[in-house]
């Protein structure tokens, strides 16, 4: 699977990846190169949108891991899954995330998995800043929305299930 990492300063364009994009970190961990990746699952809805959302990616020392940061890291049954969730507890070195479409938190993991944080979110004309306050804000708000949110993404999830049918029922014909 390919991922287009894109440096802003320059936009050169070039498909890698993660795992060619993880190996590029230098001593302290830290790799220079944002990286855009397209989402593939709905669990982070509404916020990103499976299969029509870009998000950059960042890498991040662990100091500077925060609750409500956006990450990308290694699934934990599967090598080459990746996870892309919000930053819900932090405990020493363990960090547990939240998909934002999801009803139940993730299980506890060790910091090592993480590979980046998301900064922008890419939405057709929209882009959203990460680390903006009014984005925090909503994110935040969305997150104490958890004991109803069930009656928010029932609808979201409907729609998107349509959504991807025609695009595929179209790239078929």
């Amino acid at each position: 699977m390919g991922w287009g990492i894109n440096s802003e300063s320059n936009m050169q364009r070039l498909t890698v990846t993660l795992e060619q994009w993880n190996s590029t970190k230098d001593d302290v961990g830290m790799t220079p190169i944002p990286v855009w990746i397209r989402v593939t699952s709905s669990s982070m809805m509404p916020w990103i949108r499976p299969f029509r959302d870009d998000v950059m990616v960042v890498s991040l020392r662990p100091a500077d891991l925060k609750v409500g940061d956006i990450v990308l890291f290694t699934g934990n049954f599967r090598s080459k899954f990746y996870c892309l969730h919000r930053v819900h507890k932090i405990e020493g070195d363990r960090v547990q995330t939240f998909g934002d479409g999801n009803l139940m938190p993730d299980d506890w993991m060790s910091y090592t998995r993480i590979m980046g944080k998301a900064v922008i979110i890419r939405r057709g004309w929209l882009t959203i800043y990460c680390e903006s306050p009014y984005w925090r804000l909503l994110f935040y708000l969305w997150k104490c929305l958890l004991p109803i949110r069930l009656l928010f993404l029932q609808p979201l999830r409907t729609m998107n299930n349509l959504f991807y049918r025609i695009i595929h029922r179209s790239d078929s014909q």
